[in-house]
């Protein structure tokens, strides 16, 4: 028993003493942890004889500069093609939206008025290439249009009420000689009558992007109907691809019934230009003398369509050389456009110590090209390749200059063009320092 009755103070633990902190490695650190295991294994001749024969990564392709992107054909020229008419024209091609007009102000149709009339009554009632199709019988409704037209000078070809008439002799009257009584006839034998023949024109302008288009009736004889050269162009296009309007454009002429006989097509070209192929012409008093032409030809080995508008010409004679002059001058506007140039960089090889050589294109490409047509590039990198164990001795094993690094793909209007990359050059290999000191790179450690 302790007779100590004094209180003794509790003796608190020492605080533990403090741990050193490890000191942070960097890059040399690093090395240094994976030399000691390696030297320990193979010792140092046995690990730098085994890092100066281990295979290199491949080098990696990195791009550089433009490789995707777009080369077009110059604009310019077509704008001043049709710049240099002081009348109003536009010039364009089948293929591509491009139009090139020096007035966007809507003219008087005249019996171009016929081929739209033609277009949207296709659309609600289409005649195979080929068909006589449906027949129609002619009223006296009819006869009295036919009088009308003739009163004011129109082309009509009266017929007796009654007549059986197929659509396929009703398609050539309106396009040969641009017959009105037959072009009404037609209108109101799909729709009805000349409000829902009106309602129908709308729409289908609508649908097609023409703002300028602007109808009062089918045949072009009321000077109410008008639209732009470049909206022309536009209508060209789609009389062109449909292949029963494009069957009357292009016919010279032909033998009706009825005691009318030989008609001929009033396109001037028709049989004096190679490879016409319509469209329509129109003339009136106060429209002047109106033309919209198309023709065949080629661009650089493809085949092409060129389409010119000439609009309010001073005579018959000045409509069939405006045509001419416009085809002319379209023939001249098809370009080489440069597409590569053989040296042209797209990327770097890059060799795993950082050193590169340029991937360039191993030759040039150029393309024919319409103004307003575009050219696409894209590059294909291939996996690049190896370089070879160094030698000791030298510490060399280069990847080979001019190696195949890739493929430069091109598309044009036509066709694909596809230029070879290559490595510009000799990709240098690492030396020994850089094996030596790199073990995860070579051995995966």
């Amino acid at each position: 028993m302790r007779d100590d009755l004094t209180p003794t103070a509790t003796a608190r633990p020492a605080p533990p003493a403090p741990r050193a902190q490890a000191p942070r490695r960097g890059r040399r650190g690093r090395v240094v942890a994976w030399l000691v295991p390696a030297l320990l294994v193979l010792g140092a001749g046995g690990y730098a004889a085994a890092a100066a024969a281990a295979p290199l990564p491949a080098p990696t392709l990195r791009t550089t500069g433009e490789v995707d992107g777009e080369r077009w054909a110059d604009l310019a020229p077509a704008q001043a093609a049709v710049d240099a008419q002081q009348l109003p024209t536009a010039i364009g091609w089948l293929d591509g939206d491009a139009v090139w007009s020096n007035d966007d102000r809507a003219y008087p149709l005249a019996s171009i008025s016929k081929l739209i009339t033609v277009l949207v009554c296709q659309e609600a009632q289409p005649l195979a290439p080929g068909d006589t199709g449906p027949v129609y019988t002619w009223t006296a409704a009819d006869r009295e249009r036919q009088n009308y037209y003739l009163s004011l000078d129109g082309v009509a070809y009266p017929i007796p009420v009654g007549t059986e008439v197929t659509l396929r002799e009703m398609l050539t009257l309106i396009f040969l000689p641009s017959a009105n009584d037959f072009a009404a006839a037609y209108a109101y034998s799909v729709f009805g009558d000349n409000d829902a023949f009106l309602a129908a024109v709308d729409d289908w302008a609508d649908r097609h992007g023409l703002d300028s288009l602007e109808f009062v009736e089918p045949t072009g004889m009321d000077e109410g109907n008008v639209a732009s050269p470049d909206d022309l162009i536009r209508i060209a296009r789609l009389a062109l691809n449909n292949p029963t309007i494009a069957e009357f454009t292009g016919t010279q002429s032909a033998v009706m019934p009825w005691g009318i006989g030989l008609i001929e097509n009033t396109n001037p070209l028709l049989g004096e230009q190679p490879g016409m192929l319509g469209v329509k012409t129109g003339r009136s008093s106060s429209a002047g003398f109106n033309f919209i032409a198309a023709q065949e030809s080629t661009a650089g080995g493809r085949e092409v369509v060129k389409i010119s508008v000439t609009l309010a010409r001073p005579s018959i004679e000045a409509r069939a050389q405006s045509g001419r002059d416009m085809l002319a001058a379209i023939e001249a506007l098809p370009q080489r456009v440069p597409l590569v140039a053989a040296g042209e960089q797209f990327g770097e090889l890059v060799g795993p110590d950082g050193a590169s050589v340029p991937v360039v294109a191993a030759d040039s490409a150029e393309a024919t090209m319409l103004p307003g047509e575009t050219a696409i590039r894209s590059a294909m990198l291939s996996q690049a390749p190896s370089q070879a164990p160094s030698r000791a001795s030298t510490g060399r094993g280069d990847a080979d200059a001019g190696a195949d690094a890739g493929t430069l793909s091109i598309a044009t209007p036509s066709g694909d063009i596809e230029v070879a990359l290559r490595s510009e050059g000799t990709l240098p290999a690492p030396g020994l320092w850089w094996r030596l000191t790199h073990p995860a790179e070579l051995f995966g450690w």
